[in-house]
């Protein structure tokens, strides 16, 4: 699962959960998980960066120091507490949002005067759960990916210093 698809639908919940305005908590949530994906992300595309920038002769401390950081050990437990939090987040929410739906209502129609509004927003409520789960499930699939895939999540023996 590639990463723009992660934060592509996880930006798609956000502004569709905004919109509906009885799911902004949830909409809040996708911040979250758009952060949580972006940035052990940016990590590997530095290292990617600098493997390259090596691999043409470069030979500067940024270069040694990017490609270093992936013989660094990164546990994988803070990832998967945080991918925990946020479906446990995700379900309070929704339930508080479930069994509290009749203030919520009262909130959002005393303050909102847009016919069209009440109109659409069923179906904004759907499609904002829709795309929530399903960019919970990407990003768990997500990090089994990167998890296997990435130096920087295996145990590495070579020096954890850059030599040189």
């Amino acid at each position: 699962m590639k990463a723009r698809y992660v934060l592509f639908t996880a930006f798609l919940s956000l502004i569709i959960n905004g919109i509906s305005l009885y799911n902004l908590p949830i909409g809040y949530i996708s911040i979250f998980v758009m952060l949580l994906v972006f940035i052990p992300n940016l990590f590997l595309k530095i290292i990617a960066i600098g493997k390259n920038k090596k691999a043409k002769g470069a030979n500067h401390i940024l270069v040694k120091a990017a490609v270093d950081f992936e013989k660094n050990t990164h546990s994988k437990v803070p990832y998967i507490l945080l991918i925990v939090m946020m479906y446990i987040g995700g379900g309070a929410l929704i339930s508080f949002k479930i069994y509290q739906y009749d203030y919520i209502d009262a909130l959002v129609t005393d303050n909102v005067h847009f016919p069209m509004f009440y109109i659409v927003a069923p179906y904004l409520i759907g499609v904002g759960y829709v795309l929530f789960v399903a960019s919970l499930v990407m990003m768990t699939g997500h990090f089994r990916k990167i998890f296997r895939e990435a130096g920087m999540f295996q145990k590495n023996e070579e020096s954890k210093y850059v030599e040189g």
